[in-house]
């Protein structure tokens, strides 16, 4: 994963925002969203549409469902950003070759 990309770039994207479009299709593929940012996405939804043309839209993404690690990053694991935020970090750390450390 590359980039996870927040609930705010697809709320504009899917309110016709060209720059939230342009923004993804600058991205390729290499992007994943948040388990978060698709429940905020479905809390939004005004219609049982839009939550169905939501759902659809979303399945075709990857989406990283907060686990142990994360939940322990996000220092209020009670806000939404925070946990969205710790899964982009614990994401990014999991991509990096691991190091082994010495302890002293």
């Amino acid at each position: 994963m590359a980039y996870l990309v927040d609930t705010n770039v697809l709320v504009d994207f899917t309110r016709g925002s060209s720059a939230a479009a342009d923004y993804l299709d600058g991205l390729a593929d290499d992007w994943s969203i948040s388990m978060i940012t698709c429940l905020e996405l479905l809390a939004g939804a005004r219609t049982q549409g839009e939550t169905t043309d939501l759902d659809l839209a979303l399945s075709g993404y990857r989406a990283i469902p907060p686990n142990e690690d994360i939940t322990r990053r996000a220092y209020y694991p009670h806000e939404f950003d925070a946990l969205i935020a710790a899964t982009a970090l614990e994401e990014a750390s999991r991509s990096r070759p691991r190091t082994e450390s010495t302890s002293r």
